[in-house]
């Protein structure tokens, strides 16, 4: 298997994390700046930031008084320099057959070219399973940079996605990328090593 399509099995059950219950103990209202990352983003006021609670998620932000969340996933992508060249097809595979993607462009995020698609998941025991019986949408955008693919995916009810993808997408405007510093002692590819080996729990039910 290509280490494109190796990528793009890990990040495809990110794709469809659930909101997650949150203690507000574990809640600041903060941006992320992250030196070994390459990156920061500063969302709006009332987005809570919460650390990543699942293996391989960075960053996870709540919207207070709400089921609006987003997290932000990075991982290596050899092979692949342009996000003209990704396809939704690798990325959400193999559950690529159970979404219906409403809504597909390239636009610009950080200063980098980017891609983003709006999708639901398709009625179906799929559904069930990552949404119980909510009805939930979905935005995601996809980001190369120094041959790092960012992924951030939004998630909120339907019937409220117009009301706080504003705040996703002002928080998706804030993202500035600059030059990874790998953390003193460390080898190459370690920060790679230490998202996927984390202690944080899998997602198993997911994909």
């Amino acid at each position: 298997m290509s280490p494109f399509l190796k990528a793009s099995r890990f990040l495809s059950k990110f794709f469809f994390i659930a909101f997650v219950v949150f203690s507000p103990g574990n809640l600041c209202a903060e941006g992320f700046d992250s030196p070994e990352h390459g990156f920061s983003i500063n969302p709006p006021q009332g987005w809570i930031q919460r650390p990543g609670v699942y293996e391989g998620v960075l960053i996870t932000y709540w919207r207070e008084n709400s089921l609006a969340t987003f997290h932000i996933i990075e991982r290596d992508l050899e092979g692949v320099k342009k996000v003209s060249e990704l396809k939704w097809e690798d990325l959400f595979s193999p559950k690529f057959e159970e979404i219906h993607i409403r809504q597909e462009a390239e636009t610009s995020a950080g200063g980098e070219k980017a891609r983003y698609c709006i999708y639901t998941i398709k009625p179906g025991p799929f559904k069930q399973q990552m949404e119980g019986k909510g009805h939930f949408k979905y935005m995601n955008y996809v980001i190369i940079k120094n041959g790092r693919l960012y992924s951030i995916t939004f998630k909120d009810l339907e019937s409220a996605f117009g009301l706080n993808y504003p705040g996703f997408l002002a928080a998706v405007r804030s993202i500035r990328f600059y030059e990874r510093q790998t953390p003193a002692g460390s080898q190459s590819g370690e920060a790679d090593r230490n998202i996927v080996h984390s202690s944080r729990p899998e997602r198993t039910e997911i994909i």
